[in-house]
Formats: C-alpha cells, structure tokens, sequence
C-alpha cells in the first residue's frame, strides 16, 4: 500500500510538472522572510498564503538533505501558475545547519528579491517562549483545537548568562541583516504588531507588492498567555541581575 501511494504522489507531481512547463512561466517576483524562531512566522505565512497571487514555503533551507542551495533555489523558482505573482519562503538567521551558505548569497546579489524582516522587539519573551517549545514540545496552537496544558506545565527556570548572550546573538542578528540588506525592498514587522492588528500589516504588506487586498484569516492563537512573572520560575531575581543594564526594559 505503500509503494502504491509513493507511486501515486510521484505520478501526481510528474503530471503537474508536465502541466507547468507547458502552461506556466516565470512572470513573478521574489521574497524572502528573514527571521529567528518564536517570532510568529508560522502565522505570517499562513496569512500570506491566504493571497491568491502568492505562495510562501516554509524553512526550505534549514537543513538541505543531500542538495545544494542551488537545487532547492531551482526547484522553488520554477515555473508556477500565471495567477501567482510573488513566490518566498521562511529563513531563519541562522539557516542552513549545513555547510552550504549559498542561499544567503543568492538573496544579497538579487536586488530585486524582497525582504520581510520579522523580528520580536521582546527577546525576553521569544526566548521564553523557545524555552517553553521546548519543554512542552507544542510549537502551534488552534483555536478550534487547543492544548491541554498548565501553567505549571509551561513554567521554567532561565539561565541568566544564557539569556544576556541569547539577546546579544539576536540584536547582532538584526542588525546585520539591516546592514547586508540595505539596498534591497525592506518590509519590516515586529511580531507584536502582527499579533495585534494581522490584517492591518498583512495589507500593508500587499500594498507593497502592488498586489489586490484580500480578507485573511487564520486559526492560530497564541500560545502563552500568561506573564512572564507566573512562566519564569525565577523572574525577580533575573529583573534583579538585569536591572541597570541595557536589558532592564526587558523586566518592565
């Protein structure tokens, strides 16, 4: 049954490779989401998707099994239906995990590839949250499907020099690709922002990709609710240590 199904998906992309290379082209432009983790990219790229006119992939270039940058950036600009007009996909700062880079230039040597930079001005509170994935092992929520979980299931304890060379790496992150991205389109978004008014940055981000505004909605919710008093087991004492440092408004 299974080498059935293989045969069958394989038949189904063969069909529709057939059908692209005769009906489709190449009439599109590029983006590129430029993130870290636990920044809300899952939610912005399901909003995207909502668009008729664009595709985003996901985190293509995380790990490359067995390909090169080259073969995955190929087979992802390819020619697609004449309706779709933007094409991008998610990358994370530091992606891929393998040896091959290749990608990263690819983006800074096409001036005319887009970019969102998507960042959370709070990296207390998206390295609270990588911290709480990675102990409860849920990374997405449903509003139509949520998770039985606590509060004391989510609580954790934070390493202090752990977070000040966390919220170093991530600030040095932002501000290199600011600086490598210069002469590109950028579009930037902050995740509270997003969170707050999805629609309202979603238009904006059509608007600059003189595209037709589109109703979105998605069913992601978020996830941790609670402050960071009730999910950091040893908050005082970290707003203690990081009080008259350049990270005390972390602590506000």
């Amino acid at each position: 049954m299974k080498k059935l199904k293989k045969l069958y998906w394989l038949l189904l992309k063969k069909k529709k490779d057939i059908v692209l290379s005769l009906f489709g082209d190449r009439n599109y432009k590029k983006f590129v989401i430029i993130s870290r983790s636990r920044t809300g990219s899952t939610l912005l790229m399901a909003l995207l998707n909502k668009h008729k006119n664009i595709i985003c992939e996901g985190e293509l270039f995380k790990v490359l099994h067995g390909k090169s940058c080259r073969d995955i950036w190929d087979e992802l600009y390819g020619k697609k239906p004449k309706r779709i007009k933007f094409i991008g996909f998610k990358l994370f700062y530091y992606h891929p995990f393998d040896d091959d880079k290749e990608v990263w230039d690819f983006i800074e040597n096409d001036k005319d590839i887009a970019i969102i930079h998507l960042t959370r001005k709070h990296y207390l509170e998206a390295y609270l949250s990588q911290k709480i994935g990675e102990k409860t092992k849920q990374w997405s929520e449903s509003k139509f499907r949520p998770h039985d979980i606590t509060l004391q299931d989510k609580v954790v304890r934070l390493d202090s020099k752990e977070c000040k060379e966390t919220f170093q790496k991530i600030n040095t992150y932002e501000k290199e690709t600011m600086e490598r991205f210069k002469d590109h389109e950028v579009i930037e978004v902050d995740y509270k922002d997003l969170n707050e008014d999805k629609e309202g940055i979603v238009s904006s981000i059509f608007t600059a990709f003189q595209l037709p505004m589109e109703k979105v909605q998605v069913v992601n919710k978020k996830q941790n609710s609670e402050s960071m008093s009730e999910l950091i087991e040893n908050y005082q004492e970290l707003k203690d240590e990081f009080a008259n440092t350049e990270w005390s408004y972390l602590f506000e």
